[in-house]
């Protein structure tokens, strides 16, 4: 592709020198040889040189164009002739064959032989005592082929006779829960987040007035006791006094009251503890 791009640039320049021979400038020009070769023989060999030479040229690079493509032309009609594609030869699988394998002896594990369990009685040493012996000593014949044991084993050559499968029962150990302790009374009270401030502002923001209780015009105060552990969380909200005919009331105080957040807890000698907290809850009408 690339050599057709060259012939192509050097044949169109030669076309463009062929068809401005007629300048005086050019060599080719066909009015500046008859000027210069005038009185001189034309069949003089740079004459015909001069003026044959665009038209031979474009000859040469016409006929270097026409053996490219005449070359591209036969490798392209070689390429697409049809071929002739393989014949298939058949596969033959019993060259592969394996023969089966022989039956071979199964060699059965043997099992393990358990040593029997030697022959025992138990050896106590003499004591004096004034107490009847009913147990008499053993004789020379329960002594043959037996050791002397702390414990009597009867049981010769059986290891698993007269044993309990049952496992011994496992002693659950008793673990004592340590009582937590509340102090009615500490060094440092327990405090909200933000201070006292910050607890009225809780509330206001959170408790609902009951709408039986606007209705009705009711209005007092409610007293709730909960305790702030010593990581400050709430719990054992309890009511200790409430408002006079509005449960309603009341139970909407221990609602906000359940929703605090962590508390800074009470101290005792510098030290976190589980404490009592009392807080009145106000509902009054505007």
């Amino acid at each position: 592709m690339l050599i057709t791009i060259v012939i192509l640039i050097i044949a169109g320049i030669s076309l463009y020198e062929y068809m401005s021979s007629k300048d005086w400038q050019q060599v080719t020009s066909v009015e500046r040889n008859d000027v210069v070769f005038e009185d001189r023989n034309h069949e003089y060999g740079a004459y015909q040189i001069r003026t044959n030479y665009s038209r031979n040229l474009i000859l040469v690079m016409a006929g270097v164009v026409l053996f490219i493509g005449t070359t591209f032309g036969i490798y392209k009609l070689i390429m697409n002739l049809p071929t002739e594609k393989p014949k298939e030869i058949p596969l033959d699988l019993t060259a592969f064959a394996v023969d089966a394998p022989k039956d071979e002896e199964i060699i059965e594990p043997l099992e393990p032989e358990i040593p029997p369990m030697e022959k025992t009685i138990q050896f106590l040493p003499p004591v004096v005592t004034d107490d009847e012996v009913t147990t008499p000593p053993p004789t020379q014949e329960d002594l043959t082929d037996t050791k002397a044991s702390n414990t009597t084993n009867e049981n010769e050559g059986d290891p698993f006779a007269k044993v309990d499968p049952t496992p011994p029962k496992k002693v659950e150990e008793k673990v004592e829960k340590k009582e937590e302790i509340i102090y009615d009374f500490v060094d440092e009270p327990a405090d909200f987040p933000g201070g006292r401030a910050a607890l009225l502002k809780y509330l206001s923001e959170n408790i609902r007035y009951p709408q039986v209780a606007q209705e009705m015009g009711i209005q007092g105060k409610c007293y709730l006791t909960f305790v702030v552990s010593e990581n400050g969380y709430i719990s054992n909200v309890k009511l200790k006094k409430g408002v006079t005919d509005c449960p309603e009331c009341d139970a909407e105080a221990i609602r906000v009251v359940k929703g605090m957040p962590k508390w800074a807890p009470g101290k005792n000698n510098g030290k976190a503890v589980n404490s009592v907290f009392s807080l009145p809850v106000t509902f009054k009408l505007n």
